[in-house]
């Protein structure tokens, strides 16, 4: 999650700070807040002179939490992938800030509704060509919904995540493919259910690592249902 100090000095974190002030300073070109069982905000990729915010989340419940659960482009208003000049006037930035909030705000304040964050993990398994037809992403996508319904301690949203898991593999028309790179589909879902009964175990993983001083001093936002 880190980049050289080098090539991303110019980045102008205290300005997307102050523009979604949930988010706070993880790294050279990180900003992140706590929601739930993971870490979600923004991430800014450099590209020719401009830079390139993108929405990230990263799991607090694995032991390496520097791989994301999904990274999801923001769009200007010609619908083109929203790429900021570094020397772009206030007025400009205030636009790309204006599209962000308008894409994806929702998830970047004191309170997230769990609905919007499912409804955007929805999205990108329909839409997302890097998604639908990968299923390490699918599976990781049912993993983290049904981990935060665990969290926030709700069978109906439980069982709602087991449907849907349920009516997605039933779906899925490439098996061989599935177990290629996931193993056994059989397999799969009964260590899907498992997370069920471990999720005492599941808490405690987020709780140690949310004591990481990097994660600790990250504001907290309200994941409500």
């Amino acid at each position: 999650m880190n980049t050289s100090k080098s090539k991303t000095s110019n980045l102008p974190l205290t300005d997307w700070k102050k523009a979604f002030p949930m988010l706070s300073r993880y790294s050279s070109n990180t900003l992140l807040m706590k929601l739930g069982v993971g870490l979600i905000g923004f991430k800014f990729q450099r590209i020719y002179g401009s830079y390139r915010p993108l929405l990230v989340s990263y799991p607090l419940y694995e032991e390496d939490i520097t791989l994301s659960v999904f990274i999801e482009m923001f769009y200007n208003k010609k619908q083109l992938t929203l790429d900021i000049k570094f020397k772009k006037p206030q007025h400009k930035f205030q636009d790309a800030v204006d599209d962000v909030q308008s894409q994806h705000g929702n998830l970047l304040g004191e309170t997230v509704n769990v609905k919007d964050l499912f409804d955007l993990l929805k999205h990108k398994q329909k839409y997302d060509m890097l998604v639908c037809h990968n299923y390490c992403s699918l599976t990781e996508f049912l993993k983290y919904k049904l981990i935060t319904a665990l969290y926030l301690d709700n069978d109906a949203l439980v069982q709602q995540v087991c449907m849907d898991k349920e009516e997605q593999s039933n779906s899925w028309d490439d098996i061989e493919r599935f177990e290629l790179f996931l193993g056994k589909l059989p397999v799969w879902k009964d260590k899907f259910y498992q997370l069920i009964d471990q999720r005492e175990e599941i808490l405690e993983r987020i709780r140690i690592n949310s004591m990481d001083k990097r994660i600790a001093k990250l504001i907290e936002s309200n994941l409500i249902i």
